[in-house]
């Protein structure tokens, strides 16, 4: 479980477990830019996400992970009623895609984030008195 609770201005306070995280809005969205937006935390639970599961992929088959950087942003949608898309890039020398682009997309889509989103894991939003 995470939980999240508002701290001064625009900052939020977020736990995981032993872990806390501050998140903020960007300077021109009336935050003090403190800390990585919503925003950003989604997408580096992505990345973070598909890294491991390609790199585990990657050791299980012998193959190296040098080089593997995962790139994940927000490409803006071309039609007004339609949500961003997110966009997952992986990088590897060209040696390595070469011999295994199919499986190291399967890995990726494998991850336990990843699949959730792909999946299309159902949000639930509940009041509850405190």
């Amino acid at each position: 479980m995470v939980k999240v609770r508002p701290l001064e201005q625009k900052r939020l306070l977020a736990t995981a477990g032993r872990h806390q995280i501050v998140t903020d809005r960007k300077i021109d969205d009336g935050g003090s830019d403190a800390g990585c937006t919503s925003g950003e935390l989604l997408l580096v639970a992505i990345g973070s996400c598909t890294t491991g599961s390609v790199r585990n992929f990657l050791q299980e088959s012998g193959l190296p992970t040098d080089g593997l950087e995962v790139n994940v942003e927000f490409e803006p949608s071309i039609r007004p009623s339609e949500r961003d898309t997110i966009a997952i890039v992986i990088g590897l020398p060209a040696g390595v895609l070469a011999q295994q682009s199919d499986a190291i997309l399967e890995a990726a889509r494998g991850g336990g984030v990843v699949s959730r989103v792909l999946l299309g894991s159902h949000l639930v939003l509940r009041c509850q008195p405190v």
